[in-house]
């Protein structure tokens, strides 16, 4: 995690809101937060945590999240925001608390919507979906967050007081754990039960399928048999009938057809008078129609006349009214040219002198830049002298670390150095020899009990197969004499000449003779007997495979022995080596220290000074930008004209320049006004002008269209008088006497398509009918239909298809009963399969879950965790206290003290002093966070304290910043403090100040120095 910004408002001291650029605060790793007690220095931690866990650490004791009481008094609100990354994702969280009043009036406190943006887009707006997206990205909880990333006051040594299963529990949340306990035998569990409930389920389903014995499947194969043999007897009686049934059933229809054909001849004689009165009306009908279209035509030219008259009087009073607009619009005209004759009048008074009002405008400007100029040089002159005075501190200090320094590496050349990569290299051949000989211990335990599985498993198999052949052979003998007792049946029904039903012979020489009677039982039993011992011997076969494919991959084993006494040896020239070295190592690692120290801080100083020396340079150079600039603008200023505004005594201020300039400005904005109302007057003279011309069009056109209609309309009337006269004379020559009588023998197009289709329909039934009637008779010949025989037959082949049908129905159900019953019998057989296989499998589970109970092997990865993480944290504790002190884990998973200076003695950690406690949680904390970045769940490149610094005496906190330096620069991580230790000050290159709260007038303030 890298924090990137940080906005707080409403929280504990901070009232306003205050802005932290971590950007800028953690440029050179190491940055430090001080200010005095209570000024809110804490409450920047805690703004983190808040944003990121809606909780914060000093009031989670509290009922709910405690958040209430760190309300700040003069606000009704907490608001944090937060932008922070993780790896290559960009988080920014937002939340809020608000007071809010009931209608009663009481006080709720409730939390806005928090809001979740991951790379600008917002992926969670509710308290639940934000908290989950943050439990999915950073895979641990608050409290492991504040015991091993951002350790806030009260919560830095918790890691080193947790005791053995409390601290167990922790490194398995942190590290994932939990997939290699509890999950695993979750999983395990839940296997075994769905094994068992699979098991329970197949054997209710064989149960379920109720009685599928081989006697319930002969007798169903027998009836259906019989039922097939009657079937056949009732089909071949059927056919015979059916033939003569259906001969009978023809010269029946014949007769029928004959008797309707008639009928329907006699009906169209019937209507034979109406059919020929419709012919002389669809006739009559087809001349009008041919005379209909000259009455239309001359319809038409008649409302074509009446159209024009009527055109012609709307034309002419339109034209009326187009004359008088005309004569309107020109007086318009008029007296908008007299308008603007005036305006342009007004315009010449109000004009502005643009060149004077133009130098005013540039006076303003070069008379401000000068005033916020002068400003700016008194404020560097002040900065300068600070800065200077600085410059000298600082280079007393370098003088007299230089000296120290130099007496410190004199002593260093003197001492005899010591490589301490030999004993390094030796402990950790040590641990490789423990956890060889722990996995090579563990393998030949795991390879004796397979061996021993496997004995017991031959001695079962020869056991088994010694009974199954003793069975083998009585039931081998029983079958034998079972299929005698059958032969011997079908001898006694054999007469000479018919065929054998085994064989098909007609000569029988030799017939089978009687042997005693078999109880079939026995025989069954033993079968069962002999199939159950199958099973069982599969079932050790597989697990002695199972037992071998174990051993094999257990492999060879070392030599444990060979190990030990390696081991041995090792460990004593460990010891020999370590009391050598450990005089030498304390005396060097104090004078490395020490040179560190010195030169860390001779480092810093130069920085200081070479960054103050530029900074002064800089304002120096400044300065002679400004009083450049300054002069340049007072030479603008004196070569601007006014044209006489100003008198050359009078000296030129902002304040006479503001009232001249506003005077020429007013001017010019009448001036423009003048000129946009003289543009719009323009613009509407204008559209009169283009309205005269389209108004003297519109007039033009509607006199050509009054001489056009009256033409038309002469047109039109001398070609009626025409056309009618003509169409008198065609009437009469067709027969008729007027155009009404014309019109009266016009038929509906319907009723005339309806008549013609009439007509046809009568002509082509006629003809039909009169064909048929003639084929059958044809076809009838001398042929008779006898319906008494008809009938008999009728009734008997439906007695026939009763019974075939209801034997059809009989066989067809004991057909599909009887592939019922032998799917079923398959089926139970694949399920008993089934169950063989699960069963085994539950074997193998049964056996795992033994092996993982009471979570041994989760138990011993949080074991092997812990083990490192105390072997690194031993080694930082070793540097800070010069080689005195080493950390241990005992058989309880608790950290013990081991003092190299006091015979090794050991102690709790309990035991501790302030300080002493505050150096091992800061190493242990370190440790753990340097694993929590190995874990990949989430990418630490931060770290954050809270407390302790005051417990330290000069000499230890100069190594703990030394250990922090060299933990920034080898591991990239950006660290920050937080203490009201003065001397911490100097000792880091970059620190925010925090100013304490006035109470009722300002909060808590911050500042990036």
């Amino acid at each position: 995690m890298k924090p990137i910004k940080l906005e707080i408002s409403g929280l504990q001291s901070f009232s306003k809101k205050q802005t932290i650029d971590f950007n800028e605060l953690t440029s050179l790793g190491l940055f430090g937060i001080f200010g005095e007690t209570g000024s809110g220095k804490s409450t920047i931690l805690d703004a983190m945590i808040f944003a990121i866990f809606d909780k914060i650490p000093r009031t989670m004791g509290n009922s709910g999240n405690g958040i209430r009481p760190c309300l700040n008094q003069d606000s009704d609100s907490i608001e944090v925001y937060f932008k922070f990354s993780l790896g290559e994702n960009l988080f920014e969280i937002d939340r809020c608390y608000k007071k809010k009043y009931t209608r009663k009036g009481e006080e709720k406190f409730e939390q806005a919507k928090p809001i979740l943006k991951i790379n600008g887009d917002v992926v969670a707006d509710t308290v639940t979906n934000v908290q989950s997206k943050i439990n999915e990205y950073f895979g641990i909880g608050v409290n492991d967050f504040t015991r091993s990333v951002v350790l806030p006051q009260g919560k830095f040594s918790e890691f080193l007081k947790l005791k053995g299963s409390d601290k167990m529990s922790m490194l398995e949340n942190i590290f994932d754990l939990e997939k290699y306990g509890t999950n695993l035998s979750n999983k395990i569990s839940f296997r075994l039960n769905d094994l068992k409930e699979s098991i329970s389920s197949l054997q209710n389903q064989i149960k379920g399928k109720g009685d599928i014995s081989i006697e319930l499947i002969n007798t169903l194969k027998s009836d259906l048999k019989i039922k097939n043999s009657e079937l056949t007897q009732i089909i071949v009686e059927k056919k015979t009938l059916t033939s003569e049934f259906s001969e009978l059933n023809n010269i029946k229809t014949l007769f029928e057809k004959l008797e309707l054909y008639s009928s329907e001849l006699l009906k169209l004689d019937l209507v034979k008078e109406e059919i020929e009165r419709n012919k002389n009306d669809v006739l009559k009908h087809e001349v009008a129609s041919s005379l209909k279209v000259l009455i239309e035509e001359l319809e038409k030219i008649k409302c074509e006349i009446i159209q024009n008259n009527f055109d012609l009087k709307n034309l002419q009073i339109s034209l009326d009214k187009e004359n008088a607009i005309l004569d309107l619009e020109k007086n318009k005209e008029e007296s908008f040219d007299k308008k603007i004759e005036e305006i342009n009048q007004k315009i010449s008074e109000k004009k502005v002198d643009y060149e004077a009002l133009d130098s005013l405008r540039k006076a303003e400007g070069y008379l401000n830049k000068i005033e916020i100029k002068e400003k700016l040089l008194k404020e560097i002159s002040s900065t300068n002298k600070k800065i200077e005075e600085e410059i000298v501190s600082f280079k007393e200090k370098v003088t007299k670390n230089k000296i120290e320094l130099e007496i410190k590496e004199n002593e260093l050349n003197s001492l005899i150095k010591i490589d301490s990569n030999t004993i390094s290299t030796l402990e950790k051949d040590i641990a490789d020899i423990k956890t060889k000989l722990g996995i090579e211990t563990e393998k030949n335990l795991n390879k004796s009990n397979l061996e021993k599985d496997l004995r017991n498993y031959l001695e079962k198999k020869d056991d088994l197969l010694h009974q199954f052949s003793a069975i083998d052979k009585i039931v081998t003998e029983l079958q034998k004499q079972t299929l005698q007792n059958h032969a011997f049946e079908l001898a006694q029904h054999l007469n000479h000449g018919d065929n054998c039903p085994v064989c098909g012979s007609k000569e029988h020489p030799d017939l089978a003779k009687a042997t005693h009677h078999i109880d079939i039982s026995i025989l069954e039993k033993n079968i069962n007997e002999k199939t159950i011992l199958e099973k069982r011997l599969i079932e050790i076969e597989t697990k002695i495979e199972y037992v071998n494919a174990d051993i094999l991959r257990i492999g060879d084993i070392e030599n444990i022995e060979s190990l030990k006494e390696t081991l041995i040896l090792k460990e004593k020239e460990l010891k020999s080596l370590k009391d050598i070295e450990s005089e030498a190592v304390r005396k060097e690692r104090d004078l490395h220290s020490s040179i560190t120290t010195l030169i860390s801080s001779i480092s810093n100083l130069d920085e200081n000074i070479s960054h103050r020396k530029s900074t002064l340079k800089d304002s120096l150079q400044k300065v002679t930008v400004y009083e450049n600039e300054i002069s340049k603008e007072r030479e603008n200023l004196s070569s601007l004209k006014f044209n006489n505004i100003f008198s050359n005594s009078n000296e030129i201020i902002l304040e006479s320049i503001l009232k001249e300039k506003n005077i020429l400005e007013n001017m010019d904005k009448e001036y423009r006004t003048l000129l946009s109302f003289k543009e719009s007057s323009e613009i509407e003279l204008r559209k009169i002008k283009n309205n005269l011309l389209s108004i003297l069009e519109n007039v033009q056109s509607k006199n050509i269209g009054v001489a056009t209609l009256k033409e038309k309309i002469s047109n039109s009337e001398s070609n009626f008088e025409i056309k009618d006269n003509r169409l008198k004379e065609t009437i009469i020559s067709k027969g008729f006497n007027s155009k009404d009588e014309v019109l009266s023998y016009l038929l509906n197009e319907d009723i005339y398509l309806s008549i013609k289709n009439k007509i046809s329909e009568f002509e082509n039934s006629y003809t039909r009918y009169n064909h048929l009637k003639s084929e059958i008779l044809s076809d009838i010949g001398n042929r008779e239909f006898n319906s008494e025989r008809w009938e008999f037959l009728s009734r008997y082949l439906e007695e026939l298809s009763e019974k075939e049908n209801s034997l059809i129905k009989e066989t067809t159900e004991l057909k599909s009963n009887l592939n019922r019953i032998e799917l079923l019998a398959e089926e139970a057989h694949e399920l008993l399969k089934e169950i063989e296989m699960l069963t085994l499998k539950q074997d193998d589970l049964l056996l795992l879950q033994k092996r993982f109970k009471g979570r041994k092997f989760v138990n011993f990865l949080a074991r092997k965790r812990l083990d490192y993480i105390t072997y690194e944290a031993s080694k930082r504790l070793q540097k800070i206290t010069r080689g005195r002190y080493l950390l241990k884990v005992d058989n309880n998973c608790d950290f013990i003290i081991i003092d190299t200076f006091n015979s090794n003695h050991s102690r709790e950690c309990s035991t501790l002093s302030g300080g002493e406690t505050f150096i091992v949680s800061l190493v242990l904390a370190l440790a753990l966070s340097g694993q929590l970045q190995l874990k990949g769940k989430i990418q630490l490149e931060f770290f954050f304290l809270d407390e302790g610094f005051g417990t330290l005496d000069s000499v230890l906190l100069d190594r703990v910043i030394e250990i922090l330096e060299e933990i920034r620069w080898k591991e990239k991580m950006k660290i920050g403090i937080i203490s009201h230790v003065e001397d911490l000050k100097i000792r880091i290159p970059r620190r925010l100040e925090v100013s304490t709260a006035i109470p009722g007038e300002i909060g808590s303030t911050i500042k990036l120095i």
